[in-house]
């Protein structure tokens, strides 16, 4: 079976890939666009990775800090800032689970296991009305995110987000055979 086609814009391409899943548009752009990431939000994440989220988010908002608790990923994470040009990142070598420094941020976005930890310290970070983000890619983790949230925020939902490619011919018009289905629950949890 052929390899599904990611299409990536073009600041993707020019990011490395290694170690860490790499969030897709289908996800960072309903991310983006459910937590209403502006380019004057300052939005703090968690679980770097590879940087691919990392610069979705950066690409649209004022600000962005990231904590990776892992060094080689921070690195890795701060290579493709630098590759996709962004100068409005800051990542933190660092475990969010224990402290958030920022206050009064705009949206935090949490991509790591155990994400349910950073959930009081996400709500005490975020501005009124703002969203504290889960991506997480099993349903188990999902389930204790979202229910963590319901202790503290006000409105949480979960979602996901399937994409599905075309075969476009002069007859038979058809979903291809292969798409991008599952990659993760996104639970949106807003103060």
């Amino acid at each position: 079976m052929k390899k599904p086609e990611f299409h990536f814009p073009p600041i993707f391409k020019k990011l490395k890939r290694g170690g860490p899943a790499i969030i897709l548009p289908k996800d960072s752009g309903t991310i983006i666009a459910y937590a209403g990431i502006t380019r004057d939000s300052v939005v703090v994440e968690a679980g770097a990775g590879t940087g691919f989220l990392t610069v979705a988010l950066a690409n649209v908002a004022k600000e962005l800090i990231s904590y990776e608790f892992k060094e080689e990923f921070a690195k890795l994470a701060s290579d493709n800032v630098n590759r996709a040009g962004l100068s409005n990142v800051k990542i933190k070598h660092a475990d969010i689970t224990l402290r958030i420094e920022e206050k009064d941020v705009d949206a935090i976005v949490l991509d790591m296991q155990h994400a349910e930890k950073a959930v009081k310290l996400a709500y005490d970070a975020l501005k009124k009305d703002c969203y504290c983000v889960g991506y997480l890619p099993n349903i188990e983790q999902a389930k204790d995110f979202y229910l963590e949230c319901i202790k503290y925020f006000s409105e949480v939902f979960m979602l996901e987000s399937i994409v599905r490619d075309f075969e476009v011919r002069d007859f038979g018009v058809r979903p291809k055979h292969w798409g991008l289905t599952h990659s993760a629950y996104l639970v949106f949890a807003r103060k």
